[in-house]
């Protein structure tokens, strides 16, 4: 499981992927192996972003996203390590795909059972209009 080391990376993703909105968090999902991507014309930088996730495909690539609006530094930590624990255990229902999280205000008050579960509902939708653009 790989993460999103960059901003060039996240940048990556947030143009050429897809936005989904959640009551706790927002998503960008982007399909690797979407034909359109083989197509487009990218940016020098876009280019070797793009390159790199081609030569080492992984199941998924995720990035995290959590504003200091939403607490301090423990309480932030705290929401990626839930999402890591969430993307190692559910790592197989992403294929070949780059996703960042993004953390909203309320998720803090989440237990993680019920974020899992809202993620978990949340994925259909994803995985349905992610081959789409």
């Amino acid at each position: 499981m790989r993460t999103l080391k960059n901003k060039a990376e996240f940048d990556f993703v947030y143009k050429n992927g897809r936005r989904y909105y959640g009551e706790f968090f927002n998503l960008y999902a982007l399909s690797l192996s979407h034909r359109s991507l083989q197509n487009k014309t990218f940016s020098y930088k876009e280019k070797r972003v793009f390159s790199h996730f081609l030569q080492s495909p992984q199941d998924l690539v995720f990035g995290l996203s959590v504003s200091k609006k939403i607490g301090n530094s423990p309480q932030r930590n705290l929401i990626k390590r839930r999402f890591r624990a969430f993307c190692r255990k559910y790592t197989g229902l992403f294929p070949q795909m780059l996703v960042v999280f993004m953390a909203k205000e309320g998720v803090l008050g989440l237990p993680y059972a019920q974020m899992e579960k809202e993620i978990l509902e949340f994925l259909p939708k994803v995985k349905g209009k992610s081959s789409e653009s």
